[in-house]
């Protein structure tokens, strides 16, 4: 018995050598800290965790993005330097395909959707009001100024028509892909607290905004709106008078694959810009292969549902402006307390320390460099989410303060696995676009002069596809076939001089 699977066994072919992964390999992420969060949070986060299947870190971006967009139009908090900073946060977080980032972030965004809706319910009706007073007062304005009079008697005659109507504003409270006079116009029409949601990031990455010659003012006009400056835009025409927006606020959280990930987080105008040093980024370990089926159960949805509510809540809350005509917000101040101060100053002063040569974050010293003041932002959002106008009153606590600082250490780590890892070069990137596109066509064999016409739009020219080709071979994902092969590649059969057998990922 034993001897016919000795016999079975030394007749099985020679393994075929596994492909080698491509792209370089990242560290294990640290556990998210979610005992740093409130209650209300953190039974949220594991909701949506059971209910969609995905890492903790993902679900707690998801939900402290949603957060951060709810507080900011309310409130701005002090820094150790007494300053008054914006309660927005940046998120950035990296998923594969398939690893239901999307999913995750309707659980979380839902009540913003909601909202949203509601907003466009009331717009068209306001729409049509505003038309008519608009053309009421346009007649005005006209029969005003019409007639024999001097000057005087229009100012009077004009003063009585009175201030021309404001538009409805546009209901919206997200956008996926804005160019930057995009991003100005929504900021005049729209909400003046906003946020940059996409869980497809590649949109926006791969739009106006991140081209080559926009990446550079993109992150300037993204990097000021982080830090709550006005938003100015001055045009050659002297007809169109300039824009000047104060107190906009903006939310972001991307949600992009690792190829492109590479790409964003190795961009040296963008990082050089101060963009990254702003952004809290993730990239857990994928859970595909372990997402068994299991039935959430009624205490996850109760906890979801509650959390819900509560944003729900806190966005139907109108604004107040200092002016009702810009719809400049009129933003509450969140304090320190002394202990709260303390503590702060105390893990501004070890990050400092920690930046210097040989420290832990001298590779991220730009990432570190606004730990503290991403500590205390982070801080007042999630204790404003809990505690709304009682924390005004009595200021952000040396417990609260703890928790934002739990936090921005696990993003320091996150920065540091990332943005230290090696860049993918445009030879490495093209063999990944290349071995992509042949696997998604289950191709077992190619030709060369077949990729060379029909392959990826960026590696068809021929000295970037040889060398997209010797990165596979030394990967061990393509073997070249010894005197080349008739190949059926596109309904007739040819003969390639040059072929390749394409060895299948389950190989080993």
């Amino acid at each position: 018995m034993s001897g016919m699977f000795d016999d079975r066994f030394d007749e099985n072919p020679p393994a075929v050598p596994q492909p080698l992964d491509i792209k370089a390999a990242l560290a294990e992420a640290a556990d998210f800290p979610i005992g740093a969060l409130p209650p209300v949070l953190s039974k949220a986060i594991l909701a949506i965790e059971a209910m969609a299947q995905v890492p903790i870190s993902l679900a707690a971006q998801s939900i402290l993005a949603a957060v951060s967009l709810g507080a900011q139009g309310f409130i701005n908090v002090e820094t150790i330097t007494g300053q008054y900073v914006p309660a927005s946060l940046f998120f950035l977080s990296i998923a594969s395909s398939g690893d239901r980032k999307s999913t995750s972030d309707k659980f979380a965004i839902l009540p913003i959707k909601e909202r949203e809706e509601d907003l466009a319910t009331t717009y068209e009706s306001r729409k049509m009001l505003y038309a008519i007073d608009d053309a009421a007062y346009k007649a005005a304005s006209k029969a005003a100024m019409s007639g024999k009079k001097d000057r005087d008697q229009i100012r009077e005659a004009l003063e009585r028509v009175g201030r021309p109507p404001l538009p409805p504003i546009q209901p919206l409270l997200t956008c996926d892909e804005p160019t930057g006079p995009g991003m100005l116009r929504l900021f005049a029409e729209a909400m003046p607290a906003l946020g940059l949601f996409s869980d497809e990031g590649a949109t926006f990455l791969g739009g106006w905004a991140m081209q080559e010659e926009n990446q550079a003012s993109t992150g300037g006009m993204l990097s000021k709106l982080w830090d709550g400056s006005p938003i100015k835009r001055i045009r050659s025409d002297k007809d169109s008078p300039a824009t000047i927006l104060y107190n906009r606020r903006l939310s972001v959280h991307l949600m992009i694959q690792p190829d492109l990930a590479g790409k964003l987080l190795g961009n040296k105008a963008v990082r050089s810009q101060g963009l990254l040093s702003r952004i809290l980024p993730v990239a857990p370990r994928s859970l595909k292969g372990t997402r068994f089926w299991k039935e959430p159960t009624e205490e996850h949805r109760t906890d979801l549902r509650r959390y819900q509510d509560h944003l729900g809540r806190l966005l139907s809350t109108d604004f107040r402006f200092l002016d009702e005509t810009t719809r400049r917000l009129d933003l509450d101040i969140v304090r320190l307390t002394p202990e709260a101060k303390a503590a702060l100053v105390k893990f501004s002063d070890h990050c400092e320390g920690c930046m210097g040569p040989g420290g832990k974050y001298e590779q991220i010293a730009d990432f570190a460099s606004k730990m503290s003041e991403n500590a205390v932002r982070m801080a007042a959002v999630v204790s404003f989410f809990r505690n709304g106008p009682e924390l005004v009153a009595k200021g952000l606590s040396e417990k609260a303060i703890g928790a934002g600082i739990a936090l921005m250490e696990f993003y320091a780590g996150e920065a540091a696995r990332l943005y230290g890892a090696p860049s993918m070069d445009d030879d490495t990137a093209n063999a990944v676009a290349l071995i992509d596109w042949i696997r998604k066509r289950e191709l077992p064999r190619v030709g060369v002069r077949f990729l060379n016409r029909a392959g990826p739009v960026q590696t068809r020219a021929a000295a970037t596809l040889k060398r997209a080709i010797e990165v596979l071979v030394e990967h061990q994902h393509l073997v070249k076939i010894t005197g080349g092969a008739e190949l059926n590649l596109d309904g007739k059969a040819k003969h390639y001089v040059e072929a390749y057998t394409v060895v299948p990922l389950e190989a080993a």
